[in-house]
């Protein structure tokens, strides 16, 4: 009896330390992703053609080089228009024509010394990017990620997410207005993982009107495909609306394997990735210097202290502590004022401040 016990315990390790080898070794690059604080992010205009905007808290603006982008943004493009996107971890996107693009999340960690996209063989910080590609083609090169640390680059469309690895790569999803939709995901050079949406990965957000959610449904097929360099997957799916007016994506051919990128494709896409690359040859990011200001003033009670942050770096909280009595009535002013800096390429603050009246001194008249 105890040589039955001591097997089934035997056996029960073996059985644990089995699974917990292959959830290591399993687990997805982006388990860390949630490491990735931010502060750093920016991402600019790099060239405009044609009637380009942006949609941001419900105002609408016309995109002009050199712009910002916010996270949240919905970058819109019209008839025979584009516009190409630099973003701060080097990553450099266009945008085609009759698109809709949402930046859902772009962060970045600080960076020391400054960023010339061009040069860039690796991203200058971890960080992690999420966009919704809810109909048109985007072309995009991302420079090497860190994977190891956190970083992510994903690209959802209402047909599956593309995790990108370092990697040029070319997706269109073309609605035609006849209950179906053209779907193409092409990798050019590196590596992307596919996951339709329906299997479990990546979520059931974005449509082609960006004001609904669409339900998306797959045939029985491989949940996660890898698509590398020189192979792409193409789709026709059917769009079509359930009882609640919310549009269903259907993929109704497995996804299970590649195919070969035909010439016409790949002549294209390395022709798009060279117009991106000369529009950010000069791209060059610089961390924006931390500056604290404070001055006083005069007056009954005594003095005020303000201070202003610049981000760029990480910093920490200084506190500020300024006493003045009064010659005439003997009141006692103390002002503190804490200072918190936050990083980031553009972020501007003012200090809090707080002010505390005390007594008149001892043989003074109020």
């Amino acid at each position: 009896m105890h040589h039955r016990i001591s097997s089934w315990v035997l056996t029960f390790l073996l059985l644990t330390a089995s699974v917990s080898l292959w959830a290591q070794t399993t687990a997805p690059a982006t388990a860390g992703a949630g490491k990735v604080k931010g502060g750093a992010e920016l991402i600019l205009v790099a060239k405009v053609s044609g009637d380009v905007k942006m949609t941001l808290n419900g105002a609408t603006t016309a995109l002009t080089v050199d712009a910002k982008v916010a996270q949240a943004a919905t970058v819109k493009t019209g008839k025979d228009s584009s516009v190409v996107l630099v973003f701060s971890n080097g990553a450099t996107t266009q945008l085609g024509a009759d698109s809709e693009l949402v930046i859902e999340e772009f962060l970045q960690d600080p960076f020391a010394s400054a960023v010339k996209i061009a040069e860039l063989t690796e991203e200058p910080s971890v960080s992690r990017t999420k966009l919704r590609l809810n109909r048109g083609e985007i072309v995009g090169k991302v420079a090497h990620l860190k994977r190891e640390q956190g970083s992510t680059f994903e690209v959802e469309t209402p047909v599956g997410a593309a995790g990108i690895r370092g990697t040029t790569f070319r997706i269109v999803f073309i609605p035609n207005g006849t209950g179906q939709a053209f779907f193409q995901l092409s990798t050019v050079e590196g590596n992307v993982a596919y996951t339709p949406l329906g299997t479990g990965g990546g979520n059931t957000s974005g449509t082609p009107t960006n004001t609904t959610t669409t339900t998306t449904t797959t045939a029985s097929g491989t949940a996660n495909v890898a698509v590398p360099q020189g192979q792409q997957i193409e789709l026709t799916v059917q769009v079509t609306q359930n009882a609640q007016g919310v549009p269903v994506v259907t993929i109704t051919t497995p996804v299970n394997s590649t195919v070969a990128i035909p010439t016409s494709v790949a002549s294209q896409v390395t022709a798009v990735a060279t117009e991106i690359a000369k529009a950010t040859s000069q791209a060059v990011f610089t961390p924006a210097p931390t500056t604290n200001s404070t001055s006083g003033g005069s007056g009954t009670g005594g003095a005020s202290t303000t201070g202003a942050t610049s981000g760029g770096t990480t910093g920490g909280t200084t506190t500020t502590t300024s006493t003045t009595t009064d010659k005439t009535t003997g009141a006692v002013t103390t002002t503190t004022a804490t200072t918190t800096q936050v990083s980031g390429s553009n972020f501007t603050g003012n200090a809090t401040q707080t002010t505390q009246q005390l007594t008149p001194g001892a043989g003074k008249t109020p």
